[in-house]
């Protein structure tokens, strides 16, 4: 791969776990089609965008936050400062120019000569983010697997709640704390979501959705 000078390649996921295709081309890992079903649950995607677009929360990491808590783990700082450099250049890279890409041609207001040709070409870049969303979640399905079990695992509800807290405390720039509807949304959806056994269970063993993580 060719790479500027003093920049680094963006990360992949290793050769043991290729990149996801997109839904139904090759099975997906469990935290993504956990979160499926998590982003499908009521009120999750106005939570989801909400804490993405006022406070500049990464979506999948509000996910991650859920999915490693339902094995009791909170996620302390550090682990915290993990994820997000596992997967902080590829959001900010990869899948945010291609989410406003998708909202551009969204409200772009495109002429009537050019609707057709714009929706297309919508449509496609929607599918390109989501892919990308996908790559983002193996990463840190990725990194879940290399950390160790939780010492001492917490109540899930109390274990999602303190990773989300401390996760949108360490966003810089927020203008205000978040809604707690929008978190106590998101902590009831994780929790009411079963995970597969060796999904939440286990991170180490083996989700955009109509709509993915961050779209609209």
């Amino acid at each position: 791969m060719n790479t500027a000078p003093g920049k680094r390649p963006l990360p992949k996921p290793s050769k043991a776990r290729s990149t996801p295709a997109a839904p139904g081309r090759r099975k997906a890992n469990p935290f993504w089609r956990w979160s499926l079903r998590v982003y499908r649950a009521p009120g999750v995607q106005e939570a989801c965008l909400a804490l993405q677009d006022r406070c500049g929360a990464d979506v999948n990491l509000l996910l991650f936050c859920g999915w490693v808590g339902l094995a009791g783990r909170a996620l302390d700082q550090r682990l915290l400062r993990q994820a997000a450099a596992c997967v902080g250049r590829w959001q900010a890279e990869v899948v945010a120019p291609l989410r406003a890409v998708r909202r551009t041609l969204k409200h772009g207001g495109a002429k009537a000569s050019t609707a057709a040709p714009a929706l297309a070409l919508r449509r496609r870049v929607a599918a390109l983010e989501l892919q990308a969303e996908s790559v983002e979640q193996t990463l840190l399905f990725e990194l879940a697997g290399s950390w160790p079990p939780p010492a001492r695992p917490k109540r899930p509800p109390i274990a999602v709640a303190a990773s989300l807290g401390r996760y949108l405390a360490s966003l810089p720039g927020v203008p205000q704390p978040p809604g707690p509807r929008h978190l106590a949304t998101l902590v009831d959806a994780c929790c009411a979501t079963p995970a597969t056994r060796r999904s939440a269970g286990d991170p180490g063993a083996g989700i955009n959705k109509p709509a993915p993580p961050g779209r609209r």
